[in-house]
């Protein structure tokens, strides 16, 4: 088995799912999808975000007309069905059942075409960039799809290949990460980018919510909640 990383990059006003993504820099979508035999495959998205961004997230992804795999063309031939499973305020898991995948050129469908049945894909979608990672077989067409991919994109949109390699995690990290609430995510990642968990630190907690801009009691709950799951899972992992 093998694994590569492909990344697709939008700009503005390319695709009305990617825009809520770029307004909204704190969202985030994590999946795990699967290609079956045939021209078949299934998703499931889980998205933490503001209250705004998971509205309009909801009414563009749970949208039977949309192609939600397609980088550039919302609008396909293949059927689409799409639940919601779950969601509050600030989150939603989304499950996707699509066949008919090779009536439009999406990167599930070119992956197939060239790479063959049996793959499995991770997602990972914020800010412009939506990166796939994906398990295959074997890497013999790598370079076809991804000049397949390219021949695809329209304007605005770029498309890199990370890595090729052996395999390394294949979890549910995919969505078990995304369960963390996306405000206590977010002060997660924001002290790591100040430093406040060097040492020595390099940023008191005061001085880190002045400079994310909110009071340092709702940074302090948010840490310490973010603290304690990540700690809390740290351990059920370990037994």
């Amino acid at each position: 088995m093998r694994e590569f990383v492909i990344t697709i990059e939008y700009e503005p006003g390319v695709d009305a799912v990617a825009d809520v993504f770029i307004e909204h820099p704190s969202a985030l979508s994590k999946s795990v999808a699967c290609s079956m035999a045939g021209d078949a495959m299934w998703r499931l998205d889980r998205i933490t975000g503001p209250k705004s961004a998971i509205e309009r997230l909801e009414y563009l992804l749970l949208d039977s007309e949309r192609c939600n795999e397609c980088p550039d063309r919302p609008a396909c031939h293949s059927h689409r069905e799409y639940e919601l499973l779950s969601g509050d305020a600030t989150s939603s898991t989304i499950y996707t059942y699509r066949s008919g995948i090779d009536k439009c050129r999406t990167l599930p469908s070119l992956a197939r075409e060239y790479l063959g049945d049996g793959l499995f894909y991770e997602t990972e979608r914020r800010e412009e960039r939506y990166e796939w990672r994906i398990l295959m077989r074997n890497d013999a067409n790598v370079g076809r799809l991804y000049d397949a991919m390219q021949a695809e994109l329209c304007d605005g949109l770029s498309v890199s290949l990370s890595h090729l390699s052996e395999p390394t995690h294949w979890t549910d990290e995919a969505i078990t990460v995304a369960k963390l609430p996306y405000e206590q995510r977010e002060a997660l990642e924001l002290a790591v980018e100040h430093g406040y968990y060097q040492t020595p630190r390099e940023t008191s907690l005061s001085d880190l919510a002045i400079a994310v801009g909110i009071p340092q009691s709702t940074l302090q709950y948010r840490l310490q909640r973010a603290e304690s799951w990540l700690a809390r899972h740290f351990v059920a992992e370990c037994l």
